[in-house]
């Protein structure tokens, strides 16, 4: 990540000063793989099961022909899935394409983060933002840097945090195109840094003159204007419904009164931002300073407009989700604070240890604590105060008690073969810095081709078991390969991902109420479904009960928990440990006919 010092003279002697980008680029992929096994990867479940089933329908329109979450896609503010499936050989490509793009995705967010962090305070504040990187931390509005199954917005969160990389380290028409552009893959996180980026920009005008600032503002906003103009083009006016809906499925994501715990966390981590921020070299400083208005611009703006006057096109855009980009400016100060030793260096190793440890999240207090008492070099006046006020304005938080367990420390995945492999090739990267600039080289080379073609391979075969197996995949098979491809199911509806494997439609699932922000007519018929299937009461439902619900929605078939009481009123096609299939007699929906509203999302 670093361009290494050559020798003087042209010698060939040792090089060792810095990274070179394949060996940067390396160390972040293997320190992904690593994590396959050390935080986790999953797919099947959670939001793949609304994306991957759109991924699908784009592939092949056949499918879930009667699915009206399937359906939203066409609405869906992505062109990422459209374009993945015009890219890909065929539907089993699935599940290795989204591996792929993860380890891609998740490599490249943490080698911006070492970016960021090593402009605010050197190649130890870089990697000491790498390590405060790693663990998937939810913050405030449920929001991480990036979570264990993939869906577009990981390559999103990669463009946005090297877009503000770049635009620290000095750039402006790049990464303000990135941002603007990356608008078509997610349009949420682009605008959070983009908001930012043009404070900066016009905080600059003067000394830059007219011309430029207009450029930069041309590279900001032009390119979003088809992506507004389709957006007035399908908007439509809020109504109480879709508020009320949207407050009982997604309060967590839009609504700050929802946030809880996490917003005296957030001001904790702010407090340590801040003092960092005001270590800064002056011109660093008054950069930097704009990220955290223009990040604070969002919230208060976000609060206003979704608490107090909430608006529609607000509460689709969920500002308070720019958290995640905030996550990472206390870095520099903790390094800053152990060059300088004493007590300086206890206050240092204390923070760092809180920072990188989400389990330590109840002693942010103390980290604040400590930075603004004896943190080196001393923060500003105004830093210090700012972090008195946290102190004292969150002195009686109910915070989370501290209950460390071993359980979440994953000391028996350190010897599985995924996290030895990426060791083993780590250090052969580590040996090559001590070798000639042609040695160095190869030795890169040779552990960035062992970690594409041996490692990634092996650690995806070793996963893969993971979604292939276990009965809830087990009954989706079945039913793929055992009825008809327009059949519809009535399914728990607190399970997840049954359209992903069955490939069928599905009259609902709990998390399908995410895709109402895109698309009010859906809300509607989400909740009227949810309220149909009753999520809390599913499984004690009777064999009549769930008869009218596939009369109503013209399901032929009934997937239930296995429990002692059998279903006699419905014929059992399909049993194993843990769910069963059922089919619906055809008298008792009406021949099979698809109701007025799912014959809607063929249509679409």
């Amino acid at each position: 990540m670093d361009s290494p010092t050559l020798p003087s003279g042209g010698a060939s002697g040792p090089v060792q000063a810095g990274l070179t980008w394949l060996e940067g680029a390396t160390l972040a992929l293997l320190v992904v793989l690593a994590g396959i096994d050390l935080v986790g990867y999953r797919f099947g479940d959670s939001n793949q099961g609304i994306t991957v089933p759109i991924l699908k329908r784009f592939m092949d329109p056949s499918l879930y022909r009667w699915d009206v979450m399937v359906a939203t896609g066409e609405r869906f503010p992505t062109l990422f899935y459209a374009t993945l499936a015009a890219l890909l050989p065929g539907k089993e490509s699935i599940p290795a394409a989204f591996f792929v793009l993860y380890v891609f995705s998740v490599a490249a967010a943490l080698a911006g983060v070492y970016r960021i962090g090593r402009w605010c305070g050197g190649r130890e504040a870089g990697l000491l933002a790498f390590l405060i990187a790693i663990p998937v931390r939810n913050g405030i509005a449920n929001e991480s840097l990036y979570r264990v199954q993939f869906s577009h917005s990981h390559l999103a969160s990669a463009l946005v945090i090297w877009a503000m990389a770049l635009f620290l380290e000095g750039r402006r028409i790049l990464p303000l195109l990135m941002l603007s552009l990356g608008a078509y893959l997610h349009v949420l996180y682009s605008i959070y840094v983009l908001v930012p980026c043009v404070l900066v920009v016009l905080y600059e005008a003067r000394g830059v003159g007219r011309r430029r600032t207009l450029q930069r503002l041309a590279a900001a906003v032009l390119p979003l204007l088809p992506f507004l103009a389709w957006t007035f083009a399908h908007g439509t006016p809020m109504t109480a419904e879709w508020l009320s809906l949207l407050r009982l499925r997604s309060s967590h994501h839009s609504f700050p009164s929802f946030f809880g715990d996490m917003l005296a966390a957030g001001a904790f981590l702010m407090a340590l931002g801040t003092l960092t921020l005001s270590r800064l070299p002056r011109e660093k400083r008054a950069l930097l300073a704009w990220f955290f208005v223009g990040f604070a611009l969002l919230f208060v703006f976000g609060t206003v407009f979704t608490e107090f006057v909430p608006l529609k096109a607000v509460l689709q855009f969920q500002p308070h989700r720019c958290w995640r980009f905030l996550m990472l400016m206390a870095a520099a100060g903790v390094v800053e604070g152990w060059r300088a030793g004493g007590l300086a260096r206890v206050a240092a190793v204390v923070t760092a240890l809180i920072l990188v440890n989400p389990q330590l999240e109840p002693l942010l207090p103390v980290a604040v604590f400590a930075q603004a008492a004896v943190g080196r070099p001393t923060p500003a006046t105004w830093a210090r105060l700012v972090a008195v006020g946290t102190l004292v304005a969150l002195a009686g938080w109910d915070g989370p008690h501290l209950a460390l367990s071993w359980e979440e420390y994953p000391l028996d995945e350190l010897t599985k073969p995924t996290v030895l492999g990426a060791a083993a090739l780590a250090i052969l990267v580590l040996i090559g810095r001590e070798l000639s600039a042609s040695q160095r080289r190869w030795a890169a080379l040779a552990a960035a081709a062992g970690a594409v073609f041996w490692l990634g391979p092996d650690a995806y075969a070793r996963k893969r078991g993971k979604w292939e197996t276990g009965s809830w995949r087990e009954v989706q098979d079945w039913v793929r390969l055992n009825t008809p491809k327009d059949a519809i199911f009535v399914t728990p509806p607190q399970e997840a991902g049954f359209r992903v494997f069955s490939e069928r439609t599905v009259v609902g699932e709990w998390k399908d109420g995410t895709q109402q922000y895109f698309d009010e007519t859906f809300a509607t018929e989400w909740a009227a479904r949810m309220e149909a299937l009753g999520p809390a009461d599913y499984v004690k439902m009777s064999d009549d009960q769930l008869t009218q619900i596939a009369r109503r929605f013209g399901a032929s078939f009934v997937v239930v928990p296995v429990r002692r009481r059998g279903h006699p009123g419905l014929e059992e096609e399909y049993q194993n440990s843990h769910y069963a299939v059922y089919r619906v007699p055809p008298s008792a929906v009406g021949g099979l006919a698809a109701p007025p509203a799912t014959r809607r999302a063929d249509a679409r």
